[in-house]
């Protein structure tokens, strides 16, 4: 019976061409791909064509491991990983309800909510997103806590809080449990400080919801759970680099301490040579101490003398480092020119380098920009069930305004976008987004602005007599406009006369 089932599912169905067996084109033979063929000549690559959470939780804390010493004692990984975060942040959320002044007391509850973001109290919300964002490309990683603690708080959770602590529960992967669809369900975090409202106990690890928590990742693949060091793809590079300069420091050092080289017939020194208490003093009484620029040896028959030099670090030594480094710089994103090494380069290419770079940055700006939207919606749901705020449509939407952009034509750009605005080409938002500011904000304070002019310009007036309009205009613009006001004349309508005039 299961062989007659066997050959029913093995009928092909009517309307199918039949093949010829024969006519079936066997795949490639190994050898054709250059690619994979293995040889003694190129060490063997793993095979890891297979689930991108297949990385386990030890795996992840070595690369980790290793990434923060490199951190921590690299000059150039702090650099880069630093200036990633630098330029990226910080980001603020602006909302976008049809209520414009709506907009700008929420936007002011959340900038008051934002000074103590932390559920330590240590940092505002600002700092926290560059930490965050040196997080992940140290660690790999990191997660944000939803907190109540004397109000609504954040908490954040660094890589090697999260991981497979439960030895027996299969359901997690490298501490992220997920449904049959890949969304992470539950992580599992180790309580090293974890307290308030919702964790009143201390246990070795808890179990917390996908939704009470943001982690962010810079992910490469589309299942990726959990994410690795930015610097993976060099840490070999770099650990190279460490131990060679420490290398070449040392034989730097060493050579220093050589002055000159003693050559001789026999390679050892004559001490009689080197010894001038006998030399007999002649009719100008000249002494070998006398002479302020140095000593004069005396050196036998077959010796010589040779000042001692050496090329250490050779010319191409700076070279070989300037092609790691440019690897390095490559695979973090960044152009090498951006962060090691920018002199001698044009305008043109100036430009491409801070665009290329500034592509980078907006990539990890939009990676933030899921957690910004989500806190914005729980600290202004907060405000309203607290009758701090009233409620609005599309209260929850939120646009995220970035930093100033990077540019070396700060002055032309300037120039062209007023005319643009003045045109109608550009927006008020994009003029003032640009330069990392709230257009409303700008806007309010330049009505107060207006309103302060107005009313010191209309005293001024009144009392000195001078036209309004000058008044406003000298205000405004630093500019003079207008005829000085009359002297008042005297009552009596006669010129003043000398007192000693008879």
């Amino acid at each position: 019976m299961n062989l007659i089932n066997t050959l029913k599912r093995l009928v092909i169905p009517e309307g199918e061409p039949k093949q010829n067996p024969d006519s079936v084109p066997s795949a490639y033979h190994p050898t054709y791909w250059d690619g994979i063929q293995r040889t003694r000549h190129r060490k063997n690559i793993p095979y890891t064509f297979k689930s991108a959470r297949s990385n386990s939780t030890w795996t992840r804390k070595e690369m980790a491991s290793i990434s923060r010493y490199l951190y921590d004692n690299d000059g150039i990984v702090h650099g880069a990983i630093n200036d990633m975060a630098r330029y990226s942040f910080p980001l603020s959320p602006q909302a976008i309800s049809d209520d414009p002044y709506w907009n700008l007391e929420a936007e002011s509850i959340f900038k008051e909510w934002a000074y103590s973001a932390d559920i330590g109290g240590r940092y505002g919300f600002d700092e926290m997103q560059r930490l965050l964002s040196i997080a992940i490309d140290r660690d790999g990683d990191a997660g944000v806590l939803f907190v109540r603690y004397n109000g609504l708080k954040l908490q954040m959770i660094e890589s090697h809080r999260v991981g497979d602590f439960i030895e027996q529960d299969s359901g997690f992967m490298d501490g992220v449990r997920t449904n049959r669809f890949g969304k992470p369900i539950e992580y599992l975090i180790a309580d090293e400080s974890i307290h308030g409202e919702f964790y009143p106990k201390s246990t070795k690890y808890r179990r917390v919801p996908a939704n009470a928590i943001s982690w962010l990742l810079d992910p490469e693949r589309a299942e990726q759970q959990r994410g690795l060091p930015a610097i993976k793809h060099a840490i070999n590079h770099l650990r190279d680099i460490k131990e060679i300069l420490e290398f070449e420091k040392d034989g730097v050092k060493n050579l220093s301490t050589i002055a000159a080289v003693l050559e001789s017939e026999t390679g050892e020194a004559d001490p009689d040579a080197w010894n001038t208490s006998e030399i007999m003093d002649d009719a100008t009484r000249l002494t070998v101490n006398d002479i302020q620029s140095g000593s004069i040896p005396v050196l036998k028959k077959g010796e010589k003398l040779s000042p001692f030099s050496y090329n250490r670090p050779s010319p191409t030594f700076q070279g070989f480092l300037e092609f790691i480094i440019r690897e390095f710089s490559v695979g973090m994103g960044l152009p090498y020119e951006f962060l090691w090494h920018p002199a001698g380069i044009t305008g043109p290419a100036q430009r491409f380098i801070m665009g290329k770079a500034q592509r980078r940055f907006n990539e990890r700006q939009r990676l933030f920009g899921p957690f910004l939207r989500k806190v914005w919606a729980v600290v202004i749901s907060d405000a309203i069930a607290n009758k701090k705020l009233k409620s609005v449509p599309e209260w929850y939407k939120c646009r995220i305004q970035a930093p100033a952009e990077l540019t070396i034509d700060a002055g032309r750009e300037a120039s062209q976008e007023r005319e643009d605005v003045q045109a109608g080409l550009m927006t008020m938002r994009e003029h003032f987004g640009k330069r990392g500011m709230d257009w409303q904000s700008e806007c309010q304070q330049k009505a107060k602005e207006m309103k302060y002019i107005l009313e010191k310009s209309k005293q001024i007036a009144d009392e000195t007599g001078v036209n309004f309009d000058t008044i406003v205009n000298l205000m405004i613009k630093g500019e003079f406009a207008g005829n000085a006001p009359e002297p008042k004349e005297d009552d009596d309508n006669t010129p003043d006369k000398d007192p000693t005039d008879k």
